[in-house]
């Protein structure tokens, strides 16, 4: 009989064949891998889940030693678990075994049977694992705990604290020992006591959620606020309460900062409130949340009508929509904004106001609604009106022909720059210059007053032969202009030269025989911004002279290589380049007289050139050359240094004037080549006088403001020269506090006779004296002339009525009385200044 046979005699009694299987199939059908081992340590018997946990047969399996079998054992140690479960009848150790799906741990139990081992593998893999996950998620979860700024407790019923952690004793200040809640209520601020136990007491008897917030006394003596959130956790059987859960959170910022909050708050409606101005406040939607009692008294609205979207119905109907869509648009793209509208009054009547809104951001840049204001500019509205219908009379007949109401000169020239600046690609603009043949001959023959019907009529035919995209202009005299933008190609412009033609050739509807009139036209094309409209103005002369000597009554299109002015004008650039390091170039004054006293007050400097073998240039020839070729800077400073240097030699009472180039402004060395002149000189600041024209002050980014702002800090006086000749003269009045006007020479040319200018000058005079300006008139040359400036009240004049340009040493005998026997000519060809 064998071992095993031997075996399971003794286990079952009986030694059949049948009770054998009986025996096996009792083994395989145990689910856990079964071993039964002799006194040797080998096994004799291996059930089912053994062999598939081994990996072997059950034959295989027979009287080998159980560290053979089992992956990661040593005989030694097999032994030891064998003695010790045979001394202690049952023995369990932890053990890892790899597998097809990896390393699998078993709680493997051994217990004697006789003189034999039954050896049990338990798996318990999944409870490891399971184990570890929550192992970790423990310690997750006090990681969360000690960083969270709540921390968790628990009390029984009666009140014995539990789970009393760190992070409460840190924050609350608590005792650590602390274990039962009347340590709490006693640290509690007596303030506070009563009403949460009543709170508590309420909680207790409903079993309802407790949330309260009180103060406790710190170690320091000092109380801080704390926010308890408490629920109930009753007990399963009779629902009775057994133990509470509760978190605490310290809020002591909060409400700290909650009441300063409502302390300013307060204060900012005791402001707001008695502030002359009405002052509102909105939500993120535009909703007003706040208006001020003035509003209320002005309006007459109730508080709840002015809250929200009503105070919207205090604004004037034909307003509204405006006013509503600009607030929504400010709003929507979260800038400032001001507004003028009309506002009811309590009485039914309306009032103008100005009103005034800007974002309201927290400290993050979170946007929160608007807070403004609203002022009642009533009265000065009225007085802006009555002042504005003054200057856009003023502003019209500055930049368009007083006969035939067509843009002037100046006008023509900004309307070129807008053509130039808006043209699309693979387009272009035509200038057309159109001179009248034939017309002086209808003035000599039927007098002025028939030529400036004819003259009429000619602007009437080119605006009816133009399209509305087109500028037509009369440049002065019977010399018209037209510009055509855009255009493909240059047979539109030919094409509309020819119907210009035509239309001026036609007999004029007047009384009377009227001489034949015609027109010659030439045309030059501007293709992108850098060409100037000085420049294409210039080639479309040059192609209307062509056109003149080509008989008169036609057109033709410039042609750079036939161009000998232009030629010539490169000549004179390289001249000028040279005139300075020659001596060529000089510096002449003309005086301005005060019409008060009849005394100098100031000397205006201007450039000179007397060129070698060509005599003198006038300076509307080189001026341009200079600001062209970039020589106008150099030159510039050296007009500084020599006129401060002069005037520094003339009486305390009379000033300099210098004239600056907008060019002068570019680059940044304007401010600094002012001062090194003042410095290099001695020359008070408040005597040098700085005249610009408006096109300093068309630069889109204030930057030439600024420099203007710098050379009054340097405390030079900022004049505006040709004023009244610009479109936006009177608007820059506004932007820069000006010292002086100077009213341009068109304006003094016709006076007494012009009612027009006559009217301008009393306008340009008011104005100065409201805004606290100087005024000055320029050109006088006669005495009637200059009795119109007095009789306005003009504060100076200047012109050949009193002298012309005189060299250094001339001026300075004019100043001081000592005029030289004879007038000191200017040079020649040099208009009146």
């Amino acid at each position: 009989m064998t071992e095993m046979q031997s075996l399971r005699h003794r286990l079952i009694g009986q030694a059949s064949p049948v009770s054998g299987e009986c025996w096996i199939a009792f083994f395989d059908g145990v689910a856990h891998p079964v071993l039964i081992k002799n006194a040797q340590g080998r096994v004799i018997f291996a059930n089912r889940a053994a062999c598939d946990l081994l990996g072997c047969d059950r034959s295989d399996l027979a009287a080998r030693p159980e560290h053979e079998l089992v992956a990661g054992t040593q005989a030694g140690q097999i032994a030891s678990f064998d003695a010790e479960a045979m001394r202690r009848g049952s023995v369990s150790a932890e053990q890892e075994m790899p597998g097809p799906r990896g390393l699998r741990r078993f709680l493997v139990s051994r217990r004697p049977a006789g003189e034999h081992l039954v050896v049990t593998f338990f798996e318990i893999t999944e409870l490891r694992e399971t184990e570890g996950i929550l192992r970790q998620r423990e310690a997750h979860l006090r990681g969360l705990l000690e960083l969270h700024p709540v921390a968790p407790f628990s009390f029984t019923a009666d009140g014995v604290l539990s789970d009393l952690s760190d992070r409460l004793v840190d924050i609350t200040g608590l005792p650590a020992d602390t274990r039962h809640v009347d340590v709490w209520w006693a640290a509690m601020h007596p303030g506070d006591r009563a009403d949460l136990r009543r709170a508590w007491i309420r909680s207790v008897r409903r079993a309802e959620p407790f949330d309260a917030e009180h103060r406790l006394q710190m170690p320091d003596g000092a109380y801080r606020w704390f926010r308890v959130r408490v629920v109930a956790r009753p007990a399963h059987q009779d629902q009775r309460v057994d133990r509470w859960f509760g978190i605490i959170e310290d809020v002591h910022e909060r409400r700290t900062t909650v009441e300063q909050l409502r302390e300013s708050e307060a204060r900012f409606r005791a402001f707001a409130d008695d502030a002359p101005v009405m002052i509102w406040m909105t939500d993120t939607e535009g909703r007003n949340v706040f208006v001020s009692r003035s509003w209320l008294g002005v309006t007459g609205q109730s508080l709840a009508e002015a809250l929200g979207m009503g105070w919207i119905d205090a604004v004037h109907p034909d307003d509204r929509d405006a006013t509503a869509s600009m607030t929504r648009d400010a709003m929507r793209r979260r800038i400032a904004y001001t507004n003028e509208f009309r506002l009811r009054r309590k009485d039914g009547g309306w009032c103008w106001v100005i009103d005034v809104g800007h974002p309201r951001l927290l400290a993050d840049g979170t946007f929160i609604g608007y807070i403004g204001c609203c002022v009642d500019i009533s009265a000065r509205r009225q007085a802006e009106d009555d002042r504005v219908m003054a200057q856009l009379q003023v502003f019209h007949m500055a930049r368009h022909d007083m006969l035939t109401g067509l843009p002037n000169r100046h006008y023509f020239g900004d309307c070129y720059q807008e053509a130039v600046a808006s043209l699309a690609p693979e387009r272009s603009v035509a200038v057309l210059m159109i001179d009248l043949d034939g017309f002086k001959t209808v003035n000599d023959t039927r007098g002025h007053p028939v030529g400036d019907q004819v003259l009429r009529q000619v602007a009437d035919r080119l605006r009816t032969s133009v399209r509305s995209t087109d500028t037509v202009a009369r440049l002065g005299g019977d010399e018209f202009a037209v510009i055509q933008t855009p255009i493909r190609s240059e047979q539109e412009a030919c094409d509309l030269a020819r119907r210009l033609i035509a239309a001026i050739s036609k007999p004029f509807d007047l009384e009377g025989a009227v001489p034949e009139v015609g027109a010659s036209v030439g045309i030059a094309f501007a293709r992108g911004r850098g060409d100037s409209a000085e420049e294409i103005m210039r080639y479309a002369d040059v192609a209307l002279y062509a056109a003149k000597q080509a008989g008169r009554g036609t057109f033709r299109v410039f042609d750079e290589a036939t161009d000998i002015h232009l030629q010539s004008r490169q000549k004179m650039k390289a001249a000028l380049r040279a005139a300075l390091g020659l001596g060529e170039l000089s510096v002449f004054y003309q005086p301005l007289i005060g019409l008060r006293d009849g005394r100098v007050t100031a000397c205006e400097a201007l450039m000179r050139w007397h060129r070698k073998g060509a005599g003198w240039i006038t300076p509307d020839q080189f001026i341009p050359l200079a600001e062209e070729a970039g020589l106008i800077g150099d030159m510039g400073e050296w007009v500084l240094h020599e006129a401060c240097a002069q005037a520094a030699r003339w009486p305390d009472s009379v000033s300099v004037a210098v004239n600056l180039s907008p060019l002068q402004f570019h680059g940044g060395a304007l401010v600094d080549q002012v001062a090194t002149a003042l410095r290099a000189s001695g020359l008070p600041p408040e005597r040098l006088q700085l005249e610009i024209t408006e096109s300093v002050l068309l630069d889109p980014t204030d930057r030439n403001i600024g420099v203007l702002q710098d050379l009054r800090a340097l405390g030079t006086k900022i004049v505006m020269d040709d004023f009244g000749t610009g479109y936006s003269s009177l608007g820059y009045l506004r932007s820069f506090p000006f010292d002086k006007i100077k009213v341009d020479r068109s304006f003094i040319r016709d006076l007494p006779d012009a009612r027009e200018a006559l009217a301008i000058l009393k306008a340009v005079a008011g104005l100065g004296r409201s805004l606290e300006m100087r005024t000055t008139v320029e050109g006088v040359e006669t005495q009637a002339q200059l009795d119109c400036a007095i009789a306005e009240g003009v504060d100076e004049a200047q012109g050949y009525f009193f002298s012309r340009p005189l060299p250094a040493p001339g001026i300075a005998s004019f100043i001081s009385g000592c005029l030289p026997k004879r007038r000191v000519q200017a040079p020649p060809g040099e208009a009146a200044t």
